[in-house]
């Protein structure tokens, strides 16, 4: 009944950020791969202070992911 939609509800939108953090995690790595790789990409002539900014993107994108499943994991 309505518990077990609600928790469905919650399920999915749980399951969505959790994807949305992983694809901000894995976008700013692939990114640093590029930059460490030599691939120059345009405005980031700034190798270190790039790397430094994606970093920076991947810890807020995990620490995002240990709270939400700190607080609203299942398991």
């Amino acid at each position: 009944g309505q518990m077990r939609e609600a928790g469905t509800v919650r399920e999915r939108i749980y399951k969505a950020l959790v994807t949305r953090y992983e694809a901000d995690r894995d976008t700013a790595l692939i990114k640093i791969d590029a930059l460490l790789r030599g691939d120059v990409i345009p405005g980031h002539e700034d190798v270190v202070g790039s790397i430094d900014k994606q970093l920076a993107k991947v810890a807020f994108a995990e620490e995002k992911m240990a709270t939400i499943r700190r607080h609203y994991g299942t398991n």
